[in-house]
């Protein structure tokens, strides 16, 4: 097409079909690579010498991956993501790792690991614990092991109370309380930041509780008699500072188990006795006519299952151990002497006795009250005056079953020291062992009812202490009389005799001519073995 001018002097004209310019390209923008990160993490940063740690690269990369991995510090370079490291020396070590992405990009972190001294290990396995000891535990560093020989047979909760000692108890213990396979453990306890650079091991309770002291507890719930062995476990991997703890045994159900008197009274044949015993299973026992014997079951499971027989339910037996028993201000203590003139070189011990050791170790149970003291603690040498005392002689099961002279005692408690050559019962056991006086019959009659009419163990108990003054038949007709009372023997059983109450207990031949701390030590050891935690 030719050009076409506006006019002829125009300097403009259009021109047809015009070629068009060559297009511009505009570059696409160009991204930026985003570098990786990397920590490390280590499975302790504080081992002992020898000890391997585990060194873990933990890398990301937002844009996208990690393709290598160098280790450095150690003897040659590693190219994984964990590492394995140690030392044999007390050193300080860095360890670096560089990582890179797929653009090629790096990061890099550092670590040091402080290798430790390994500390003296100390293990003792020696310490027996009784029920409410207090163990003040000064620094170590391994383990320590408590029996806790107080808990025996008992059933129930065991707890170890942790006390503040008023000292330091922030470094962190774990301990583990084990019976019968099982065990409960407190983890570490103790505070969080000690002012060390020990890492606590796990499990690491330091958080709650975050020390050792009170109300910290640990407890393991024994459910049988046997096995009796309990022990507390105390380790520490960094020098302890202190603890104190206190054993709590558990009380006992007290009417678990009683004695049971069972005599055959077949007589075309023998009788065959089942029952149920302490732990639940149970037990048959063959009896020929008029044979007896004392057995330990759970209450109202005896019976004759073959043939004819008799039982006869006595006091209870606790197989399971004495359940506790507890001293208060209404707890009334009746000591009872002989005063037929046979034991008159003891009395002043006996006398000083109740005055001094016994008052220093009773008087906080009374409130360091002397008077409070004096009016519950009775030295009795004429037992003639008390109401229900026979007044022809001084027999000490008459005086046993006295009744409380406190109206506001819970419970009455006999000492009753009595010469073995004490006459009040006259009985020839040499020719005829089964001849019971009229006198023994009435008193032992009259003790048993006080026993049952008390409605719990421990309110009402009878000590009888044996002072043996070797001087004529007497003593080998009395020492006779007290074996069978003591055993149930020669027809001294059921309701004849007291082998069966748990409530009366005998300490034999104890020598005369004592002062009064070994008379306020028997005496001690006596209300202890039935169950008093003095």
């Amino acid at each position: 097409m030719s050009d076409v001018r506006i006019n002829t002097r125009s300097p403009y004209y259009v021109q047809a079909n015009p070629t068009p310019p060559d297009p511009v390209e505009i570059p696409d923008p160009v991204e930026e690579n985003t570098p990786p990160t990397v920590t490390i993490t280590a499975t302790t940063i504080t081992p002992y010498v020898g000890d391997t740690v585990t060194l873990t690269a933990v890398a990301t990369d937002s844009d996208g991956t990690i393709v290598s991995y160098l280790w450095g510090g150690t003897a040659s370079p590693k190219t994984t993501v964990s590492i394995d490291v140690t030392s044999n020396d007390v050193e300080s070590k860095i360890f670096y790792v560089i990582v890179t992405d797929d653009d090629g990009d790096t990061a890099n972190a550092q670590i040091t690991i402080n290798w430790q001294e390994i500390p003296e290990q100390i293990t003792n396995t020696d310490i027996d614990v009784d029920c409410g000891d207090i163990i003040n535990q000064a620094s170590f560093v391994g383990t320590k092991t408590y029996n806790l020989i107080g808990v025996g047979d008992k059933v129930g909760e065991v707890e170890v109370e942790f006390l503040d000692s008023g000292s330091q108890q922030d470094s962190p213990v774990k301990f583990d309380i084990t019976w019968n396979g099982t065990t409960n453990t407190t983890g570490f306890i103790g505070e969080s930041n000690y002012g060390a650079v020990y890492s606590i091991p796990p499990p690491d309770n330091t958080t709650s509780p975050t020390n050792k002291k009170q109300p910290t507890t640990l407890t393991i719930n024994k459910t049988a008699a046997t096995p009796t062995q309990v022990t507390l476990t105390a380790e520490s991997f960094f020098p302890n500072d202190s603890y104190t703890f206190r054993l709590n045994c558990p009380d006992v159900e007290s009417t678990e188990t009683f004695y049971y008197t069972i005599t055959g009274t077949c007589t075309t044949g023998d009788t065959t006795f089942t029952y149920t015993d302490v732990n639940g299973d149970s037990q048959s026992i063959v009896l020929a006519n008029g044979e007896t014997e004392l057995i330990s079951a759970q209450e109202d499971t005896v019976s004759a299952a073959i043939c004819t027989g008799e039982t006869e339910k006595g006091g209870q037996s606790f197989e399971l151990g004495q359940p506790e028993l507890t001293i208060d201000e209404n707890a009334e203590f009746l000591v009872w002497l002989d005063n037929s003139g046979s034991l008159d070189d003891e009395v002043n011990s006996l006398k000083e006795m109740t005055d001094n050791q016994l008052k220093d170790t009773f008087l906080t149970y009374y409130g360091d009250d002397s008077v409070k003291y004096n009016g519950q603690v009775q030295y009795i040498t004429s037992p003639l005056s008390l109401t229900g005392t026979d007044s022809s002689d001084e027999r000490f099961f008459g005086w046993a079953s006295t009744q409380k002279q406190n109206s506001n005692s819970d419970k009455v408690v006999h000492l009753i020291y009595v010469d073995e050559a004490y006459p009040s019962y006259q009985i020839d056991y040499l020719s005829s062992p089964n001849n019971k006086s009229q006198k023994y019959l009435d008193d032992i009659a009259s003790l048993r009812n006080r026993l049952d009419s008390v409605s719990n163990y421990g309110d009402h108990i009878v000590i009888v202490f044996c002072i043996e003054k070797d001087r004529n038949a007497l003593f080998e007709h009395f020492s006779h009389f007290i074996d069978n009372v003591s055993t149930g023997a020669n027809g001294f059983d059921g309701s004849n005799g007291l082998s069966d109450r748990s409530e009366v207990i005998f300490v034999r031949n104890v020598p005369p001519l004592q002062d009064s701390d070994y008379y306020h030590q028997i005496t001690i050891d006596a209300l202890t073995s039935l169950g008093f935690k003095i």
